[in-house]
């Protein structure tokens, strides 16, 4: 019995999705961002609100999705790991649905979405640690799926819906609902007398994705605390205008495209080759300028800002093993021979698992050591602080003791300045809740808690000269 092809491309994109992951599933670090997604969303599932209680500069939708995971996952880390995987894979299937659905083969629609898992899961920074991007471009995707498949306002309602959703995931999902409506109105400038019925289309999309920002704003004015959701969502946002070189857009851009130079080349036959399908390639350029723009403007050199141009990227590199081998740019056609590409995609398998078995499981994971050291000897009710790595909150069940969760906040001078934090009133919060434990990096600071550690602590710990752990004196 031949399974659906539908079924089979999903299988074969969860099992990818999931293998090429692993050994990125167990270590309790990878990103700082995670962890603080983590903690923050402890505590939203605990009845804690977000923006108020506890505070970060993302809007409210990572929050949300994995507060709701907690009840499945409770506090395992590989737990959300694989779940994030799994996202990554259900993403590359409907990119796979939708090139399907705009006429790509079988061949390029599969290696799409392959090449979005691959691209997800080389490099740290790029991809291995989830991150907002790894959600949103599910509901992008979806989005996409439903902008080919059906014409009806409906649809484009909904689709606009599942961009809005990735919008309060983070907001420069924008760029890619600026990128369907521009193609919209693109396709209605070629086509005489369209242009009123894809102003209405883009405006229907607009509508839907209007609805769950709406939501969140009216949840906060309901509550009282709409100045504040949006001085610390919007307002702070605005406060950190760029002021890098020109030269740092041209390497950031560059760095990008030849990380990935195997795939650059790939790209650009599918964007350039006139084989190639025109519509996808018009869409395909269009989707990926605006996809730039996004990455680009906030001006910094985050690598995860590219995961949401991998989608585009991913979207027109698969087109070149749709090509008739005969158009295949004879220098490239051993890369269409079977013995030769299997062959390189195992060798490149096993050296990505070896490279991370190194990076994520051959190094001491000192953030769990410490966790495990404080859950020996934490008492019901003891409070801890932790200056770096807040993951130890998630690890050891305990929140925050003031709202700014990632340690940049609250120790970068920008931060502080943006979001207007008084740091002398956060310092005496957290001597007055005498912490059983304080918990610092090596070597540890001399800022901003060294006299009140010298008189009530004693260091009872250090763990491979990474993290030092204090205890209160009796």
């Amino acid at each position: 019995m031949r399974l659906p092809e539908s079924i089979k491309a999903l299988s074969i994109l969860l099992l990818v999705a999931v293998s090429i992951r692993l050994i990125s599933f167990f270590p309790s670090v990878i990103d700082h961002d995670e962890s603080t997604y983590l903690v923050i969303a402890d505590a939203v599932s605990q009845g804690y609100t977000y923006q108020v209680d506890y505070i970060d500069t993302k809007p409210i939708g990572i929050f949300l999705v994995l507060a709701a995971l907690k009840s499945l996952l409770g506090h395992a880390i590989w737990g959300y790991r694989l779940v994030a995987a799994l996202v990554l894979g259900l993403t590359a299937f409907l990119l796979y649905r939708a090139k399907r659905i705009q006429g790509s083969s079988w061949a390029a629609a599969l290696s799409a979405g392959i090449i979005y898992l691959i691209l997800n899961s080389l490099f740290t920074r790029f991809g291995v640690s989830p991150n907002t991007e790894t959600y949103f471009n599910l509901f992008t995707a979806g989005a996409l799926l439903l902008f080919f498949q059906y014409r009806s306002y409906t649809a484009f309602l909904v689709a606009g819906l599942l961009l809005g959703i990735g919008f309060v995931i983070k907001y420069v999902v924008l760029f890619d609902g600026l990128a369907f409506g521009a193609f919209l109105m693109f396709q209605s400038l070629r086509r005489e007398g369209n242009v009123v019925k894809a102003l209405s289309q883009a405006l229907t999309m607009a509508m839907g994705a209007a609805i769950p920002f709406a939501m969140v704003v009216g949840y906060y004015y309901q509550i009282g605390e709409f100045d504040r959701f949006w001085f610390n969502s919007i307002t702070v946002a605005g406060r950190y205008p760029s002021s890098r070189a020109f030269s740092h857009y041209i390497v950031f851009f560059f760095e990008f495209f030849l990380r990935f130079l195997p795939v650059t080349v790939l790209f650009i036959i599918g964007l350039w080759h006139k084989t190639v399908k025109l519509s996808v390639r018009q869409f395909g350029l269009i989707w990926s300028a605006f996809a730039l723009a996004s990455v680009l403007i906030p001006g910094n050199a985050f690598g995860h800002y590219y995961i949401q141009f991998m989608l585009p990227f991913s979207y027109l590199a698969g087109e070149f093993f749709g090509l008739p081998r005969q158009e295949v740019p004879r220098w490239l056609r051993w890369m269409r021979h079977p013995r030769i590409g299997y062959a390189l995609l195992g060798l490149l398998f096993v050296t990505h698992l070896l490279l991370q078995k190194k990076d994520y499981l051959d190094r001491p994971d000192n953030v769990r050591y410490a966790a495990q050291y404080l859950n020996q000897h934490l008492e019901p009710g003891d409070l801890i602080y932790t200056q770096e790595d807040q993951a130890i909150y998630f690890m050891t069940r305990r929140l925050p003791l003031i709202p700014y969760v990632h340690p940049s906040l609250f120790w970068l001078d920008k931060h502080i300045e943006a979001m207007e934090i008084d740091v002398e009133k956060e310092v005496a919060k957290i001597e007055a809740a005498a912490p059983r434990f304080m918990v610092f990096r090596y070597p540890v600071e001399t800022e901003r808690f060294a006299a009140y550690r010298a008189a009530h602590y004693t260091q009872v710990a250090n763990i491979g000269d990474y993290v030092v752990i204090f205890e209160r004196k009796n």
